[in-house]
C-alpha cells in the first residue's frame, strides 16, 4: 500500500451496486473503454458545470473523450483515481453520488476535481448516468494547467 491509497475515503455505507458502477466507471475511464462508457450513460444526460447545463447526447460525448484525455495527457495525467464518494438516495430509482477524482500519477501537481452524477435505477437495477455535475469547467483547468 503506498501512502496514497490511505488518503482514499470510500466509505462503507456505499451501496454494492454503486461501488461496482463507480469501479468500472473508473477502469473504463482510465482505459478509455468507450463501449463501457457508453453503457454507463442514457441516450441523452444532463450536464452542468459553472458556465450552465445542457443535454448531452450520448454520441456525441463519446466523441469528445479521446480530446478530453489529449488534454489531461497534456498535463502529465495518465488516469484519474476516485478518491472521494458518498452516495444520498433520491427515491428507489435515483441516486445522487458526491465524488472526488485526483489526477494520477499522484504528484504535488496533481489536480483534484469535483463532481456529482444522479444515477437511474432501471428494472433490472443496473445504473446509468442522467445528469452530470462538474463542479469546475474542467477544460478550462485542463488548458489552464497546460499552459503554465
Amino acid at each position: 500500500m503506498n501512502d496514497h491509497e490511505e488518503e482514499r475515503d470510500v466509505p462503507d455505507q456505499i451501496s454494492d451496486d454503486v461501488r461496482d458502477f463507480f469501479a468500472r466507471f473508473e477502469t473504463a475511464g482510465n482505459r478509455l473503454d468507450l463501449d463501457e462508457i457508453s453503457g454507463q450513460f442514457a441516450e441523452t444526460f444532463m450536464s452542468a458545470e459553472p458556465g450552465g447545463v445542457r443535454a448531452v447526447p450520448k454520441a456525441a460525448f463519446l466523441a469528445a473523450l479521446p480530446a478530453r484525455e489529449r488534454l489531461f495527457a497534456s498535463i502529465g495525467a495518465t488516469g484519474m483515481r476516485l478518491t472521494r464518494i458518498a452516495e444520498t438516495p433520491l427515491d428507489d430509482r435515483y441516486v445522487l453520488v458526491d465524488t472526488e477524482w485526483e489526477t494520477e500519477p499522484v504528484t504535488d501537481e496533481s489536480l483534484t476535481l469535483s463532481s456529482a452524477y444522479v444515477l437511474h435505477r432501471a428494472e433490472d437495477g443496473s445504473l446509468q448516468v442522467v445528469f452530470y455535475l462538474n463542479h469546475q469547467d474542467i477544460m478550462e483547468v485542463l488548458r489552464e494547467r497546460a499552459a503554465q
